[in-house]
């Protein structure tokens, strides 16, 4: 059984070594994050688990991406003018593509202790990446900073 729960974020970011120009210079993207649960067994409500679980469990570090602008720690002038631009940003350990969001996604969904079995990312109407842990490449968690801004409205959830 896979099911899946779907969250959306307004997030900005510019991706460096991009191949396009646009993508270098620094835009935003609709983004909708699936997040599909796969699992054997159901529980006494014949689910395999209820989607509000799911949003319990996920919602404050989806929400960290609405209205952020997402860096990659290696773009050190955006890192420096960060709190300039926008209250709201991530210094990831990442280039902020799509496959490393959905990577990053998927990787704190088991940290978490979530079944995840993929995560997809769609970055516009008709483009996504999806990641199901099939590959050795990790994200370093514990490298991600969120801004002061982002962890007071966590706080205050």
């Amino acid at each position: 059984m896979i099911i899946r729960k779907t969250f959306k974020a307004e997030a900005a970011h510019r991706i460096l070594h991009a191949y396009s120009e646009k993508c270098r210079g620094l835009h935003g993207h609709s983004y909708v994050f699936e997040i599909l649960i796969k699992g054997e067994t159901q529980d006494q409500a014949q689910m395999l688990m209820d989607f509000s679980l799911i949003s319990n469990k996920m919602k404050d570090f989806l929400n960290a991406f609405d209205h952020s602008l997402l860096i990659w720690e290696e773009d050190r002038e955006l890192v420096e003018i960060a709190r300039i631009l926008n209250p709201r940003f991530m210094i990831l350990p990442y280039n902020v593509t799509a496959e490393q969001i959905s990577r990053h996604i998927y990787y704190q969904g088991k940290k978490i202790g979530l079944p995840i079995h993929k995560v997809i990312v769609h970055e516009t109407l008709t483009g996504y990446a999806e990641f199901s842990g099939d590959d050795q490449i990790q994200i370093q968690l514990d490298k991600v900073i969120v801004s002061p801004a982002i962890l007071d409205d966590i706080n205050e959830n």
